[in-house]
This record gives structure tokens, C-alpha cells and sequence, in this order.
């Protein structure tokens, strides 16, 4: 005969037991004490002195923060100081492409005024975003230093320094965006031996450092400068030469309100940011009350330079 030691009974017994008590639970509702992230309404807007205000709205996922689809059926309504300037318009964007935004039909901003964006949902709490347009800030020369040419397989590689100088306000905190980009003529030859120059189209000039997308431009965040000096950029351009000439280099320095400044900084990811040591996660700056986005305004002046004569 043989015996079952004692220790292992209860153990199968405890098994059995537990497995009854499980079986039992499946029987009975159970509370689960889960707090479920209340939705809340996303915004994204950046608006320019005389051009119609545009707002994107969405909405957070049950869990979590990621955008989900788009909301129609909002209230926007923007002030200018204490004033009603006027209650924006849906417009639906195009099917599967483009999401649909709320814009102004009449009023448009300038700078100097402060303006509010009350947006309020069946469902959702209502939020509130404050911000301004800045003075613009004139650019008072563009330069090309260094200028490199150097053949790369079907590619002519400029590489150059351009050195810009603006007239940055000494007496108050000022915050930029400066965007460089470049033009290139596209060209083609005819039958006949003659060359067909096409209207300049946007390429996209990059850094050693970092290659861009075709169209791209080079964005450069920026908090004042010191008096007299001079910004100094890397930058190479890329052109084919049996079907491109250059054109021109545009420098755009955006005069931005600071929630356009620290809402594109802290779009920036880690590896960008060379030198600071930034390991943790980027947490997204946010000027929506009650919710999350961006409400933004800012100004721009423009100035460009051909420094390629082909």
C-alpha cells in the first residue's frame, strides 16, 4: 500500500480548493476599483496677424492622451480682450486626407492684442487658451561664407555657412523660429536644343548633421541673442544638376508668443537637444486650460539670398 505524505494532501487539497473558490468568483460581479482617464479636448492652433484664425479640434482616447477623431460639433468662440471678435465656423476637411477645423469667417488678429479661445463640447469640460501676436523682428542682412561645391554620384553638394543678423529688441525677452529653406528651378531640355525653366519650387536644405525630407526646412528655436553678434548656420544644399538649378536661400525668422516657443521646444526629441543630457521622456507643453494642445500666435518677416550663380 502506499501513502500520500500529508504535506502533499494539503497541497492538492489547497489546489482543489482554490480552484472552487475561482470557479465561484466567475459567478458573482466584481468591482474593480480602475479610475478611467476622463476624455478631454485637444487644441492646435498657431495664427498670424491678418489671416483667419484656424483651430484644430480633437479629443483624447478613453485611455491615455493620444488624439482620437476629430470633433464637429464644438462651440469656438474667440475674444479679443474682453470682446467677442467671433464665433468660428466649421469647415469639414477632405475624406480619409485632411481633418476638418474651425476658422473665422470675418475678423482677423494683429498684434499687440491679447486673444482668448473658449471651445465647449457636449460631453467634455470647456477649455480656454490665452496668447498673442508679437511685434516682428526685421532681419538686417543675410551672408554665405565657406562656399563648398563637391560632386556626389548625380549630385551637386553646396556646402556653406549663412550668417544672419536681426535686429533683436535688448530691453525684453524675445522668442524666435528662424526657417531656412531653399528654391531650386527645375529645367528641362526640348527637342529643339532649348531650356524650359519651370517656376521655383521648395527643396530641402539640411545640415551635416541631419538630413531632411524634400520640402523641409531647416527650424531653429531661439531666445534673444547677444548684441552684435551674428547667428552662424551649417547648412548644404543638394541639387541635380541636369534637371535643377539653385535659387535662392529664404530665411523666415518667426517673432513667437511664448507658448509657441515652449510648445515647439518641447516637440524636439532628445537626440536633437546635443549636449544637455536629456534622457527622460519629452512631456508636452500645454497652454489649454482644462485640456491639452496649443493656442499660439506669432510673426514673420522674410528676407532671400542666391549665393550660387549658375
Amino acid at each position: 500500500m502506499r501513502y500520500l505524505c500529508p504535506t502533499l494532501l494539503l497541497r492538492q487539497s489547497g489546489v482543489l480548493l482554490l480552484s472552487f473558490f475561482v470557479f465561484v468568483a466567475c459567478e458573482e460581479a466584481v468591482d474593480l476599483d480602475f479610475d478611467v482617464p476622463k476624455r478631454k479636448l485637444v487644441l492646435s492652433s498657431s495664427f498670424y496677424p491678418n489671416e483667419p484664425v484656424v483651430l484644430k479640434v480633437s479629443a483624447t482616447r478613453p485611455r491615455g492622451n493620444a488624439p482620437a477623431s476629430e470633433i464637429i460639433d464644438a462651440q469656438v468662440s474667440l475674444f479679443e480682450g474682453n470682446e467677442l471678435a467671433e464665433v468660428l465656423t466649421y469647415s469639414p476637411g477632405l475624406e480619409h486626407t485632411m481633418p476638418g477645423y474651425y476658422r473665422t469667417l470675418d475678423f482677423t488678429p494683429v498684434e499687440g492684442q491679447q486673444y482668448t479661445i473658449h471651445v465647449s463640447v457636449p460631453g467634455f469640460d470647456p477649455v480656454t487658451a490665452i496668447s498673442s501676436i508679437p511685434e516682428p523682428v526685421a532681419i538686417n542682412s543675410l551672408a554665405v561664407t565657406n562656399l563648398t561645391r563637391m560632386v556626389e554620384g548625380d549630385q551637386v553638394v553646396y556646402d556653406y555657412f549663412l550668417q544672419i543678423d536681426y535686429a533683436d529688441p535688448t530691453s525684453e525677452t524675445n522668442y524666435y523660429d528662424l526657417r531656412i529653406s531653399q528654391l531650386v528651378i527645375p529645367f528641362k531640355v526640348t527637342a529643339a536644343g532649348d531650356t524650359l525653366r519651370m517656376d521655383p519650387v521648395p527643396k530641402a536644405v539640411t545640415t551635416p548633421r541631419r538630413l531632411a525630407a524634400d520640402g523641409e526646412s531647416v527650424s531653429i528655436l531661439l531666445q534673444d541673442k547677444a548684441e552684435d553678434s551674428v547667428l552662424e548656420v551649417h547648412l548644404q544644399s543638394m541639387i541635380h544638376p541636369r534637371t535643377e538649378l539653385f535659387d535662392r536661400i529664404v530665411a523666415e525668422l518667426r517673432t513667437v508668443s511664448p507658448e509657441y516657443y515652449f510648445y515647439q521646444r518641447s516637440l524636439v526629441q532628445p537626440g536633437e537637444l546635443s549636449g544637455t543630457g536629456l534622457e527622460e521622456p519629452v512631456i508636452y507643453y500645454n497652454n489649454v486650460n482644462s485640456g491639452l494642445g496649443v493656442f499660439a500666435g506669432y510673426n514673420s518677416v522674410q528676407q532671400d539670398f542666391s549665393p550660387v550663380q549658375d
